[in-house]
């Protein structure tokens, strides 16, 4: 007996009680291998789970008879232990050290009843490692080996804030139990059950605080504390958080039953412009972390009385409905305890929650929730709706409607609102958005009866593949179409339908896109496309200008309609002029001695630095260099006076010029003449006419046959169209790139801004 001496021995030092205070030990059944396994453990012992110390209280006919200590035998929770024959049950306490209440257990003495009830605080069973019970029987020394399963005495308290935009400043948690029980209960068939003790004799005093202010939780979770369990209790949890701009303090009560070795969480959310916290129904101690909730009623969603449709789902803890961006109408059932009461918190454009009574009567069934959620926007970002439980003025639940957010991403200027409609208000054209959508989808486009295909889809790749790794999606750009002299390019709206679905044409989502379809006449000269007309009224307006639906002449017939149209209508035709910056019109006025273009001021911007768009119809830019210079052979070229002929320009392109001249009189004053130069591509005919220009502010000074076209890229020098009447210089009409201020007006012949898609 050499052994058990020795071993008892380090009980005596442990428990504080004398060799002589155990009891004989009576026949011995043999040496047995003991394995202790701690619920909730998973690989190697961690700190959750680590033994220190380990002893065995045998008790029969409810009275203490020996305590041993089982020596370590390797590795995995493995001890030695020699058991003996006798009737009653064995009990176990590891990590016991720091109990005070075993330091009064004497075999012989101490009862079972004494032992079931002893009952420490939190500090007690945790600061020696956490305290952990067990239990054996004779009957399960059937072999060599014996399996106990442990489980820790105290609970576990952690918050959780995983919303980017919270962030934990402090928790306090007021009415803990001070001290709970060490053992779990029995009942009188001796089966083990989840114990808890009561707080009436007694709470913690000013409760538990944390202060986070230095290093605010975030994106994360923390311990917070262990607790000892309870029954009946009315814990409170306050948390003071940082959200939305402001500063909050939320409650939320604690499950009214605390059972050990359980993990509660307090979750911290924020959505719309509200902060909230639940409290989770206790989850299994899984070392390191928490495992999965079993089943709860405090606030889940009972799964088979609900009706789901293909795109909802629900996640394994039941707190969490998850819902297809495509859009679906379903119903919850939820699950809560029988005093709960609802409250749904937070709204998601499109989506409309109502609650009700369940359609199963249940004691646990508290209330029917029908969703109905529309389709979500490309673009659009994961959005919550949180269906609150409540116990009075207390928090005890949630459930969290995910509407998942659009896998179709768009890039560009293409933004829908929350019909599904894309209406621009005005012309547009080039790239409208790429496009990126799952693998799986497909993108298509329709347009009404009648309508001019105006969109088109053109394949990409995937720019936001990285290093070569597709990032799985189909990429596309949605380009916005022109098309050249369009007599229907009145003003009205256009339409079309973008339509993204799986390859079979279900799964349909379908989105609207507008445009106002504008156009002003064009013609092809070289490579570039010309207005025919100069620009009037204001820059931006293409109510002001003559459209391809006004248009009075074919290009053919401009030239010699300009000849001989009345007067008034000529002025009508000719255009107006502009300053830099200014997209306003300065008409021509006559003050009773001299002409004058009224509203022009003594500074302006540039034309050669402004956005060549800024003072241009959208869709149509103010010509560069380049683009005039096809009309000339250099920069300072003599076309010749009245009368037809060829020339070749600098490119190389031979091109024929037609001058003629007409004295007018505009606003019932004589002007002088003007000047008309037809320009032919082929067939292509450009004609150049202006009012001149006026070189500064005094009523009077104008230039009429010094024609200067608003020109982009040179600050300083501008083409000019410098013409002389025949009776004058004979034979010259000039076209230069020559010095000029910025101040002098200028007519704008437009171009049309380059398009990737032009259709017919």
């Amino acid at each position: 007996m050499k052994r058990k001496y020795i071993l008892f021995s380090l009980l005596a030092v442990m428990a504080g009680c004398s060799v002589t205070d155990i009891s004989p030990v009576r026949e011995d059944v043999g040496a047995r291998h003991l394995k202790l396994n701690v619920a909730g453990m998973q690989g190697d012992a961690s700190a959750d789970s680590r033994i220190g110390d380990l002893a065995v209280y045998r008790f029969g006919n409810g009275v203490l008879e020996d305590i041993v200590i089982p020596q370590p035998a390797g590795e995995g929770g493995i001890y030695d232990f020699e058991a003996v024959k006798g009737p009653g049950e064995m009990y176990l306490l590891a990590n016991a050290s720091a109990l005070e209440p075993v330091r009064a257990l004497v075999p012989g003495q101490s009862t079972l009843e004494e032992y079931l009830s002893m009952k420490a605080s939190a500090d007690e069973m945790t600061s020696g490692g956490f305290l952990m019970t067990g239990r054996l029987s004779y009957d399960d020394f059937g072999g060599q080996d014996v399996t106990v399963r442990m489980t820790r005495s105290v609970a576990r308290l952690d918050i959780v804030s995983m919303d980017k935009d919270v962030r934990v400043l402090g928790v306090k948690v007021t009415g803990l139990a001070a001290e709970g029980p060490v053992n779990p209960a029995e009942t009188d068939e001796g089966t083990v059950l989840e114990d808890s003790g009561s707080r009436a004799d007694g709470t913690d005093g000013d409760g538990f605080s944390m202060d986070f202010s230095d290093n605010p939780l975030q994106n994360g979770r923390e311990t917070l504390l262990y607790m000892v369990s309870m029954e009946n209790a009315s814990a409170v949890a306050e948390v003071t958080a940082e959200y939305g701009g402001g500063l909050h303090r939320i409650r939320a009560g604690l499950p009214s039953s605390i059972h050990r070795n359980k993990v509660y969480t307090l979750t911290v959310q924020g959505g719309g412009a509200g902060i909230s916290v639940s409290v989770s129904s206790g989850d299994d101690w899984v070392d390191g972390g928490v495992s999965g909730s079993g089943p709860s009623l405090r606030g889940l969603v009972d799964v088979e009385n609900s009706v789901l449709p293909d795109g909802v789902r629900v996640n394994p803890s039941g707190d969490t409905v998850f819902v297809s961006y495509l859009g679906r109408e379903f119903t919850l059932s939820l699950l809560a305890e029988p005093s709960s009461e609802v409250e749904v918190q937070g709204s998601v454009r499109g989506v409309e929650v109502r609650t009700g009574q369940p359609s199963v009567k249940s004691l646990t069934q508290v209330a029917s929730v029908n969703v109905t959620s529309s389709l979500r926007m490309p673009g659009s970002l994961a959005e919550r709706i949180y269906i609150d439980v409540r116990q009075g003025d207390v928090s005890s639940g949630r459930v969290v409607l995910v509407f998942e957010a659009s896998p179709v991403e768009i890039d560009g200027v293409l933004a829908f609102d929350e019909d599904g409609t894309c209406d621009f208000g005005r012309y547009l054209d080039g790239e409208l958005a790429v496009l990126s959508v799952p693998a799986d989808r497909e993108v298509s486009l329709e347009f009404p009866d009648g309508e001019d295909h105006w969109m088109k889809l053109v394949a990409a790749a995937d720019a936001k593949a990285a290093d070569g790794i597709s990032s799985g999606k189909k990429v596309y750009r949605l380009l916005g179409g022109w098309k050249p002299n369009d007599p229907k390019a009145d003003g009205r709206e256009q339409s079309g339908l973008m339509v993204i679905s799986s390859a079979d044409g279900s799964d349909r989502e379908a989105y609207t896109v507008k445009r106002l379809n504008w156009g002003l006449p064009v013609v092809k000269i070289g490579q570039t496309w010309w207005c025919r007309y100069n620009l009037r009224g204001n820059v931006k307006s293409f109510a002001d200008q003559i459209t391809c639906d006004k248009d009075p002449a074919s290009q053919g017939e401009l030239y010699g309609r300009l000849q001989d149209m009345p007067e008034d209508e000529l002025l009508a035709l000719m255009g107006d002029q502009y300053q830099a910056g200014n997209p306003d019109v300065l008409p021509l006025r006559h003050d009773g001695s001299a002409f004058y273009y009224e509203g022009m001021t003594d500074s302006a911007q540039n034309f050669g630095l402004l956005d060549p768009s800024v003072m241009a119809p959208d869709g149509y830019l103010v010509p560069d260099y380049g683009d005039y210079a096809i009309f000339a052979r250099s920069d300072n070229y003599n076309l010749g006076g009245t009368g037809e002929r060829t020339f070749t320009n600098r490119d190389g392109l031979e091109l024929a010029v037609r001058i003629a001249e007409r004295k007018v009189s505009f606003l019932g004053h004589e002007y002088g003449t003007v000047a008309f130069y037809d320009f032919a591509d082929g067939d292509s005919h450009w004609t150049l006419f202006g009012l001149g220009h006026q070189w500064n502010t005094t009523h009077g000074n104008i230039s009429r046959m010094n024609i200067l076209l608003a020109t982009y890229g040179n600050s300083g020098r501008t083409w000019v169209m410098e013409g002389y009447a025949s009776t004058e210089k004979p034979g010259e009409n000039w076209i230069k790139f020559a010095d000029n201020n910025s101040v002098k007006t200028r007519t704008i012949r437009c171009v049309k801004a380059p398009v990737e898609y032009i259709y017919q």
